[in-house]
């Protein structure tokens, strides 16, 4: 299976003035196609922390890893600055990366969103990537995504903004991946009428240790909330055969809780 990292760049999301949704919605598209998610940071606008990061990500054995954030016009939006320096690139205009910003302006312009399509220093800047880089189209906002491989990590760059990062993820991402997937995931959340979760953790180690292929994580509400809910998640390589153990594993959670409650 392939682990994969998410890198958040932005003072905003570190400073509380923007909420991060942009990772959970990553992580539930690569969940589907069967990517674990090894793990998420944040860091500052700051090239030397973007740097750090991508190269900490891959030493932790992420295969691929997603940045979200930093792609834009402003002297602040340093993310391909700091992924060219990860792994000593130099930057440089890209052709094709300028067309998709020459159009996206010419677009934009003409639905009087700004007021001109002129291709100036901080619009060209979107298109100055890493060495070696490819752009990823983006028919929604002004800064192409960006795909950089380096030997067997690929690094796929986002735009912060939500609607932007969701149209190049399905548009361009999800082709390049689902063909690499391998195997199947599933996952359901039930609510079993406990109230204690000292109550249900040996319920759930027994039942983990029965159907070894089924992972469960309580969701715990505070005392007193009556029931408890928990999170059944499997992977595997058939989905019929998946998902009759996780139900499987529902109905000896179910059976285990009703013993316990008699």
């Amino acid at each position: 299976m392939s682990h994969a990292g998410i890198l958040v760049v932005g003072n905003e999301i570190l400073d509380g003035i923007v909420l991060d949704t942009n990772s959970q919605w990553i992580i539930k598209q690569l969940k589907t196609l069967n990517f674990d998610v090894k793990e998420t940071m944040t860091v500052r606008d700051e090239t030397a922390e973007i740097s750090r990061a991508i190269n900490r990500l891959k030493e932790d054995g992420c295969a691929m890893v997603f940045t979200t954030g930093g792609l834009g016009p402003t002297h602040d939006d340093l993310t391909l600055k700091g992924v060219a320096e990860a792994f000593e690139l130099p930057l440089e205009l890209s052709e094709p990366a300028l067309g998709i910003v020459r159009r996206q302006y010419k677009t934009l312009h003409e639905k009087d969103i700004v007021d001109t399509d002129e291709i100036t220093d901080s619009r060209r800047k979107m298109a100055i990537l890493p060495k070696g880089s490819l752009p990823l189209d983006n028919q929604v906002g002004g800064a192409p995504g960006v795909l950089l491989t380096q030997e067997d990590l690929k690094i796929f760059c986002l735009p912060g903004v939500p609607r932007e990062l969701k149209w190049i993820f399905e548009n361009e991402i999800k082709p390049l991946i689902g063909a690499a997937a391998n195997g199947v995931f599933t996952e359901k959340i039930i609510v079993l009428p406990l109230r204690d979760e000292s109550m249900l953790a040996p319920i759930i180690d027994e039942v983990m240790e029965r159907y070894r292929d089924i992972y469960i994580k309580s969701l715990v509400k505070p005392y007193g909330v009556e029931g408890i809910r928990l999170w059944l998640s499997g992977r595997g390589d058939d989905m019929k055969d998946l998902k009759d153990r996780l139900e499987e594993a529902e109905g000896y959670l179910r059976e285990l809780t009703d013993n316990r409650l008699s």
